[in-house]
């Protein structure tokens, strides 16, 4: 039971991020996710057409 007495202590002390600050946060990771994703598609179809004439 003392590791959940510590466990209680410790989240405790966590400065947990405000809820509009986790929406800016998440909007950030869709946004990068998407363009990363468009960024591989676009290689994936130039070097497509590049090496498979």
């Amino acid at each position: 039971m003392a590791f959940l007495a510590d466990l209680k202590t410790e989240m405790k002390k966590v400065d947990w991020p405000a809820p509009a600050r986790v929406w800016q946060i998440t909007v950030v990771v869709f946004l990068i996710v998407a363009l990363m994703t468009l960024f591989t598609f676009a290689l994936d179809l130039i070097l497509g057409a590049l090496l498979f004439r």
